[in-house]
């Protein structure tokens, strides 16, 4: 058989089929996502050893002339390239795993992690705050004796809600119920529940006032009706009766607003209105008995002549009756009124007030002492009468009869105040209910909607709390409310206790071996919990490990730490859970020897499921004596899954690059993308009222701007890690959105409405929150080539490309981070509106 090998060089092709195509040349260039580094396939070292059989350097092979696939040779051959194709298709693998650009198993990143002292995030648990609802003492029905075994328990007036307090979520569908615990201890009181603002304002009757709010509807006024304010003081006239002008009824507050003219009280001559008035209606309005005297110049003489002999002394004939007066003084400060008719509803102890209107417009006002019906004859008319006598000033202004009236029947009102509909946004809120006994510095919080209606609750300090007349109390913040809320339903929930996600565990890890070095254990249940706390990464574990009772400090390595040092580290592990390594008596202590004597107390629970929505967590799985309720009035925020394998390659690098530190702009921006929680960052300075300061935007894993608590968090490690008169502010991202209208020729050979629902979902997925970059633009060119490269796709008509008026730009630019006003801004984070496109069609 002709020797054929591949060094031969034939290129005739006659040979084909004869030389050996491994180990075949690897090339890789720079910044591959994945990487080729096998020597050959299964075809590739079949092919090779098949051609082997024809080598001079063989003989013993020439024989073998067939190539047939049954052959046993060749099956045999077939086989070993199989087991050839697998270990090198496993050495690729392993070459993969071994960068970090191409490590796509969790373990390898773990590992290529350590080596730059890595560790990939946990994840976070979500903090809430808790609102809890004392029950109140019952009112028991008056039983003498009591009922043996009905008597219910008594509820303690206060109760301390420990830490550690467990309730759980109501979940919705396709979700979990999620536990949350307690981190601090409260002093609970039925009173501090909640605590409503109070939804009105002081509106006294002061000078020049012109209206007033009463308490209650349908209270029988109407234009024209006497309204009296008085308040007793008749010696100086501290009183005031007005005409109402305009009544309204506000039936949804139970108030009637009502409206007079002329303002109470004057300045000329002083006279003040009272200074707590009680509220009367004055409902009749009644004659004078003479009202209806005949006139006295049409009596007959003898009949004038015989009726002024009951007199001693007249006065000159005049055109009204000798004597004819509306009210008779009987001493100092005391005379009397006759009224017409029969009045039973005017009683003693009420008030009247005398009207003289026709001729000289004059009101005083009296109180009734003694009231008497009597029969009386006089001014030629008889007939029954009322007959009161009046304690109050005597005033000589008023005149005959035909002048005078007298408003009667005095019902009392209710002066109420008046509604209040300022929002609530200062630093002093009006509450209803006794909260005095809160101390400085408790944790509140406000609830209720904003302007705009949207609800909203808010974590708040209470600088004091002080007693108020009313059964109110002045509540002091440190700061004012971030946004005002409408005061209808604004509220204050006193007892209030910050929770996070994480349910506590106890596990007896083993015993201690004093042989062993690094003894390890591993927690049976998990995700382990970690906590927001400071630090670089912003969270901090809840294990505690115990040998003997005694605690042991976790360290993240134990290379420096002294042979008798308590200390431990935690491993994770490839299938998420984490061991526990004590030292080998170099670095780090053993665990003494024991029966079960290691011990561990953990939280277990994180992660995205924890965030729960506001009024979601209201299970109480614990039930202190007492205990009727609770809620979170605000959602829970701060939960953060363990990092992701994509993620964890662009987060390694950046402890390397940072080193603790902030230096300059990048250590600035790559120590917040670092920080648990935060996708995304970007690093500018800005000339600031207080100075050039380095303000840092930033982004969740969400792409989504963070809550404030973290950006606090945040900021504070900044200062930490940075050089101390470097001004740092720490900001959220904007989020905004573009729109486009495209039109597209498809290839006829492909589905219509397939490659029409590729190209939205590729443009969704390259333009999307998440892959886009903190202050990334938009080029119309790339849109045009991202809808191009979906295959099926012949050509691409961009007709719209705009942010908020409908056009076709060339670029869209992303707002960096500026001072708008008086606030600071973040940079904006430009994706594709959620919206539908304006159009998508094919083109004609």
């Amino acid at each position: 058989m002709t020797d054929l090998s591949h060094e031969s060089g034939a290129a005739c092709g006659c040979c084909a089929g004869t030389t050996a195509r491994t180990p075949g040349v690897i090339e890789n260039r720079p910044g591959l996502p994945e990487i080729a580094y096998r020597s050959g396939v299964h075809g590739d070292f079949l092919a090779s050893m098949t051609a082997g059989l024809t080598r001079r350097s063989r003989p013993g092979l020439g024989r073998l002339r067939t190539r047939d696939p049954d052959d046993p040779a060749i099956a045999l051959l077939d086989a070993w390239a199989v087991s050839c194709d697998i270990l090198t298709f496993y050495s690729e693998r392993l070459a993969n795993e071994s960068f970090l650009r191409t490590a796509t198993e969790r373990t390898s990143l773990q590992e290529l992690g350590k080596l730059v002292a890595y560790r990939l995030d946990p994840g976070a648990a979500a903090e809430t705050h808790l609102a809890f609802t004392l029950e109140r003492p019952p009112v028991l029905p008056p039983r003498d004796p009591p009922d043996p075994g009905l008597t219910p328990p008594a509820v303690p007036a206060a109760v301390v809600l420990e830490t550690g307090l467990r309730v759980q979520s109501v979940p919705g569908p396709g979700e979990a119920p999620q536990t949350f615990e307690t981190v601090e201890a409260i002093e609970a009181r039925p009173e501090w529940s909640a605590l409503p603002a109070v939804r009105t304002r002081p509106y006294f009757p002061t000078i020049n006032r012109i209206d007033a709010w009463l308490g209650g509807t349908g209270l029988g006024l109407a234009r024209g009706t006497p309204l009296l304010l008085a308040g007793g003081d008749l010696v100086d006239d501290r009183w005031d009766v007005r005409l109402l002008t305009r009544v309204e009824e506000f039936a949804a507050k139970r108030l009637t607003h009502v409206v007079w003219e002329p303002g109470l009280g004057s300045w000329n001559p002083v006279n003040l209105p009272a200074d707590a008035p009680e509220a009367y209606v004055l409902r009749k309005r009644l004659p004078v008995f003479g009202h209806n005297a005949p006139v006295w110049k049409a009596m007959n003489q003898q009949f004038r002549t015989d009726y002024l002999q009951q007199f001693t002394s007249v006065p000159a004939e005049g055109k009204e009756w000798p004597f004819f007066l509306a009210i008779r003084s009987l001493g100092p400060d005391t005379c009397e009124v006759d009224l017409d008719g029969s009045h039973p509803d005017v009683v003693g102890g009420s008030w009247v007030v005398l009207s003289q209107d026709a001729t000289d417009f004059y009101r005083e006002l009296y109180e009734v002492t003694v009231v008497a019906e009597l029969s009386r004859s006089a001014f030629g008319v008889s007939g029954k009468i009322t007959r009161l006598t009046l304690r109050g000033e005597l005033h000589d202004g008023f005149d005959t009869p035909r002048d005078v009236t007298v408003w009667a029947v005095a019902d009392p009102l209710v002066i109420a105040e008046a509604p209040d509909d300022s929002p609530v946004d200062a630093t002093t809120i009006v509450v209803a209910g006794n909260g005095a006994a809160m101390r400085e510095g408790r944790t509140l919080v406000l609830a209720g909607h904003t302007l705009g209606g949207v609800p909203r609750a808010e974590v708040v300090t209470l600088a004091s709390a002080q007693a108020i007349p009313g059964g109110r109390t002045e509540l002091t913040l440190l700061t004012a409310p971030a946004v005002p809320l409408a005061r209808g339903d604004a509220v204050v929930f006193g007892n209030v206790a910050r929770a996070t996600h994480g349910e506590t565990v106890s596990q007896i890890l083993g015993s201690g071996d004093g042989r062993r070095g690094f003894q390890t254990f591993r927690l049976s249940q998990g995700p382990l919990t970690h906590v927001r706390a400071e630090g670089p990464r912003g969270t901090a574990s809840t294990l505690d490990v115990r040998v003997d009772g005694v605690r042991w400090t976790e360290l993240p390595t134990a290379y420096t730490a002294e042979p008798d040092e308590r200390v431990f580290v935690t491993r994770d592990e490839p299938d998420g859970s984490v061991s526990v390594v004590f030292g080998d008596g170099d670095r780090g202590a053993r665990p003494a020897s024991g029966s079960l004597n290691v011990r561990a107390t953990y939280r277990k629970g994180l992660g995205v499921a924890g965030n729960a929505a506001a009024d979601a967590v209201s299970q109480a799985t614990d039930r202190p004596l007492g205990l009727k309720g609770v809620t979170n009035p605000m959602p829970a925020i701060g939960g953060v899954d363990p990092e992701t394998e994509s993620r964890a390659r662009a987060s390694i690098p950046l402890p390397v690059r940072t080193l603790g530190r902030a230096v300059s702009l990048l250590d600035y921006a790559d120590f917040a993308a670092a920080y648990s929680g935060i996708g995304k960052a970007s690093a500018v300075v800005l000339p600031l009222r207080a100075g050039r300061t380095v303000v840092v935007t930033v982004a969740d894993v969400a792409s989504r701007p963070p809550a404030q608590p973290m950006l606090d968090r945040l900021e504070g490690e900044l200062r930490r890690a940075g050089d101390p008169h470097v001004l740092v502010e720490v900001v959220a991202t904007r989020p905004a959105s573009f729109r486009i209208a495209i039109g597209l020729r498809i290839d006829a050979v492909y589905e219509r409405d397939a490659v029409m629902a590729a190209v939205e979902a590729r443009l969704r997925e390259v333009y999307g929150p998440v892959v886009r970059a903190l202050g990334e633009p938009v080029h119309r060119s790339a849109v045009i080539a991202t809808a191009a490269a979906v295959p099926g796709v012949v050509a691409v008509d961009l007709d719209r490309l705009y942010r908020a008026t409908a056009g076709l730009q060339p670029r869209l630019l992303a707002d960096p981070a500026r001072v708008a006003g008086s606030s600071l801004v973040g940079v904006e984070l430009l994706a594709l509106s959620d919206a539908p496109f304006d159009w998508l069609q094919e083109m004609p």
